[in-house]
């Protein structure tokens, strides 16, 4: 019965968002659909077209995207009939990821009960998609609240896309300048062409107007169309569009890669973590800060999953593996390291200073020149870590006495993190801690140093943590927090808002 009551709280708090490897660690996505109307043709319920939600959200996810669902008036949407999956009509039997959508309730949720658009904080979004179907035309056309959403998202530089009768909201959306949205761009829409299927499919005409008719009259138009009801999808800046319901994954995939080009309007964020630990640490605080930023966080040699022996770990293995991760990233890191880890970022900055913009130092041990880890850390009286160490007969490895883990590490966490703590405490190497580090004033000393310090710490005592950065001398700011070893498992939030207000 405790191990369901554990399970069950996962599934409602961030850690169930890492233990799912990288779901939503990349930021968030919104969906705008149509709210529940009637068409005035035929009399139908109309609303969104299914494989415009799901085909794109399943795009989005797969990506490490988040996707929320937001419709002008909020709460439920509806899928158009022949949208369906399971509908009579059997018009779109063959759509099995919408099948698979509709029989998921934790998906369905998010159509019982989407986001209302004027409570939508769109800087919480790294792009936005308007899916279509037959309630666009009646609910988007008009709709100044979605326009004015839209042109605002899509000033921002930050991508925007639209497709099929979701596209019908370009025909009246206009900048501040007064100009049409799309004037002069390559867009695209639901084609008369397809307009005239539909209609002839089911005996009479189903919209109150034709989207490609409408745009060809706009100034300056450049609506195109590919093949009837092939995927076709057209992006001009960070404007996609795409032609029909076929269209959705195309025009997602267009938007993932106007994301990953557009990454460097963002901040990176290199997380480190510390030791008898792995990149999970972070698991609580990735997909808050990925809402803003470009996160990454390293699974050091020898720790987690990685199996490599603890005899063939080095502290040059741990600087190698940071020094690839920030040399591939588009411009400057914030590295942050926590506990272990601030040798290793010191490390690193000494080699490559150029592409760190600042390093953070969370719980952290700050050498200097010439120092190691082990013997910072036998200066340390508030630990408890040092007098629980058990190495192993050739001395290559050290873990921490069980009954210690918890008290020393994070009395103050949550029960399921303590026994997650316990259950998942691997040795550590222990050549790295002796490793002394070669620091200068022209490499380590030229980065700007950051320190967020943990007061109720027994792993990495608060006086040694005050001790090294009075030592440094050249902390630019120090923010304490009332924690213990683990601050952003603690308090994930507070810990979110002091990194990336750190200037």
């Amino acid at each position: 019965m405790k191990k369901l009551v554990i399970l069950s709280f996962l599934l409602f708090t961030g850690l169930a968002a890492f233990a799912q490897h990288g779901a939503g660690t990349k930021g968030k996505v919104l969906l705008i659909v149509s709210n529940p109307s009637v068409s005035k043709q035929t009399g139908w319920p109309i609303g969104v077209w299914a494989a415009e939600v799901t085909h794109p959200y399943w795009e989005f996810t797969e990506a490490g995207y988040t996707v929320e669902i937001a419709s002008p008036d909020g709460g439920p949407v509806k899928f158009d009939a022949f949208s369906d999956p399971e509908d009579a009509s059997r018009y779109s039997a063959f759509d099995l990821i919408s099948l698979g959508f509709k029989k998921d309730p934790t998906k369905m949720a998010l159509l019982e009960n989407t986001l209302k658009l004027s409570t939508v904080n769109p800087d919480h979004y790294k792009a936005i998609f308007v899916c279509g179907g037959q309630g666009p035309m009646y609910t988007f056309v008009d709709n100044a609240e979605l326009h004015k959403f839209f042109v605002d998202f899509y000033q921002t530089g930050k991508p925007v896309a639209a497709i099929c009768h979701g596209t019908a909201i370009l025909l009246k959306t206009k900048l501040p300048n007064g100009k049409y949205l799309v004037e002069g761009k390559r867009w695209t829409g639901f084609a008369s062409s397809e307009e005239q299927y539909a209609d002839n499919f089911v005996g009479m005409k189903i919209q109150p107007f034709r989207i490609e008719d409408e745009a060809r009259k706009m100034p300056n138009s450049r609506f195109e169309v590919g093949a009837p009801f092939a995927p076709y999808a057209v992006q001009d800046g960070n404007l996609i569009t795409g032609q029909q319901q076929n269209s959705g994954a195309l025009a997602a995939r267009l938007t993932l890669k106007a994301l990953e080009n557009g990454a460097s309007r963002y901040p990176t964020y290199v997380l480190v973590h510390g030791a008898w630990a792995d990149e999970s640490a972070w698991g609580m605080v990735r997909n808050q800060l990925a809402l803003k930023a470009n996160v990454i966080t390293i699974n050091l040699k020898g720790h987690g999953i990685d199996l490599a022996s603890p005899t063939s770990v080095t502290m040059s293995d741990y600087v190698r593996q940071v020094t690839e991760v920030i040399n591939q990233q588009p411009g400057k890191v914030t590295l942050v390291g926590h506990s272990m880890a601030g040798m290793v970022i010191s490390a690193v900055a000494e080699k490559n200073p150029a592409k760190i913009e600042r390093l953070v130092y969370v719980a952290a041990y700050l050498p200097s020149n010439g120092e190691d880890l082990l013997t910072l850390s036998g200066t340390d009286t508030q630990s408890l870590v040092g007098g629980a160490m058990i190495f192993s007969e050739d001395k290559s490895a050290a873990s921490i006495r069980k009954e210690v883990i918890v008290p020393a590490v994070c009395a103050d966490c949550p029960d399921y993190m303590k026994e997650a703590l316990v259950k998942y405490h691997k040795p550590e190497p222990t050549a790295p801690m002796s490793e002394k580090l070669a620091l200068t004033k022209s490499g380590f000393g030229s980065v700007p140093k950051f320190y967020i310090a943990t007061r109720n710490d027994q792993a990495v005592g608060y006086n040694l943590q005050q001790a090294m950065i009075r030592k440094n001398g050249s902390v630019k700011k120090v923010v304490e927090l009332p924690t213990s070893h683990l601050p952003f498992v603690v308090q994930p939030a507070e810990f979110v808002k002091v990194l990336t207000e750190l200037q």
